[in-house]
């Protein structure tokens, strides 16, 4: 899989097992900007091996608490291509709900609505897009 960035496309990882939440994440994206490129990974090693073969990305919906941000450096590597970091699932929830003080990130907390995603996107670029004008959507 060629990962490198094509155009100035956005581009968005969701690392998730919760297929309902992800599918409301691509939507609101392609929806929101659709020339972006999303990669929807399951685990955290694949998800982290494929955001290793971008050299940017916008943002990536991650399903983590923050002991597994630190342990596997998540928020280093999103931020180190220019992107935010946006954590979900029961984990971040939960350090969400007790007001964690270890907790730096944005949580998508459910449940998810489509201007609660949006929130979390850059900006639109009305320059940006891939040469056929279709989203990219890779699995």
């Amino acid at each position: 899989m060629d990962t490198s960035n094509r155009g100035s496309a956005h581009i968005y990882l969701i690392a998730s097992r919760d297929y309902l939440v992800t599918c409301d994440i691509c939507d609101a994206i392609i929806d929101y900007d659709p020339s972006a490129e999303i990669s929807v990974q399951q685990g955290h090693k694949v998800a982290l091996s494929v955001l290793d073969g971008y050299q940017r990305i916008a943002v990536a919906f991650v399903e983590a608490g923050t002991e597994l941000v630190a342990r596997l450096k998540i928020d280093r590597r999103v931020q180190s291509r220019g992107g935010r970091l946006v954590l979900m699932g029961s984990m971040a929830e939960n350090e969400l709900d007790a007001r964690s003080p270890r907790l730096r990130w944005p949580v998508l907390a459910r449940p998810v609505s489509t201007r609660m995603i949006l929130a979390h996107l850059p900006p639109r670029n009305h320059g940006a897009g891939n040469q056929t004008g279709f989203p990219g959507l890779v699995f």
